[in-house]
């Protein structure tokens, strides 16, 4: 079963002959030159959230069109607006935009998604989603892989309640990882194999998905991770 927040249409390239990826190419260009005329009639006094979600736009559309410079560009210029007013969940929806360019930094921006989305009591499909994408870029072998899985049925159970589709939907994406992991094929297995790496211990996964985090970003942090730490501290 996929899941993927942030591309739910079908890929533009699905097409049976050029004449659809021609087609396709125009719907493109139509949808680029709407958000970019929506950007530049934005005044000044215009809500953020409306500038960072039209270049939000323009840099997914890129991501489709395979303009990677551009989509990171757009992306990262949203993603500063947004951290500077606090918007996390439209940060890290723009760490997915640069994740997705390609980029050399795209891991960075993984990193960055990551930590602001386990952090943050943001949608929980947005998280998973940003999870989901360290499941798929980590060996199936790697314990990393159950680390990710694991965080995301966590933070479903915690944030959606165990009776949630989405949570039903990480439990089955935990059972696969461990398939792949371990060759695990039945409950009584599965059982020892989560427990064998503790993955029924969210202070241990975490700490572990933690230094996975770090491991991506590889100290080129574009925010002050100790500052927001604070700010949670005294807010709580």
């Amino acid at each position: 079963m996929g899941f993927k927040y942030l591309n739910k249409e079908q890929d533009i390239f699905d097409g049976d002959d050029g004449e659809d990826v021609y087609a396709n190419e125009e719907q493109l260009q139509a949808r680029l030159e709407y958000f970019e005329d929506q950007l530049a009639g934005l005044s000044e006094g215009a809500p953020i959230e409306e500038r960072i979600t039209s270049l939000l736009e323009i840099g997914r559309i890129q991501v489709e069109r395979y303009k990677g410079a551009d989509a990171w560009e757009k992306a990262f210029t949203a993603f500063n607006l947004a951290q500077q007013d606090e918007l996390w969940e439209l940060a890290v929806e723009a760490c997915d935009v640069m994740f997705l360019s390609e980029g050399p930094d795209a891991l960075v921006a993984l990193g960055h998604a990551l930590w602001l989305g386990v952090t943050f009591p943001i949608d929980p499909e947005i998280t998973v989603a940003m999870l989901q994408h360290l499941v798929e870029e980590s060996p199936e072998e790697a314990d990393t892989r159950a680390v990710a899985a694991a965080a995301a049925h966590y933070i479903t159970s915690v944030r959606c309640g165990a009776d949630d589709e989405l949570t039903f939907f990480t439990s089955q994406m935990l059972a696969s990882v461990a398939d792949k992991h371990s060759h695990i094929t039945d409950q009584s297995t599965f059982d020892l194999w989560r427990k064998t790496l503790k993955l029924d211990e969210p202070e241990v996964f975490l700490k572990k998905l933690s230094g996975a985090v770090d491991q991506l970003v590889d100290d080129k942090w574009w925010i002050d991770r100790d500052k927001i730490k604070a700010k949670l501290d005294n807010e709580t």
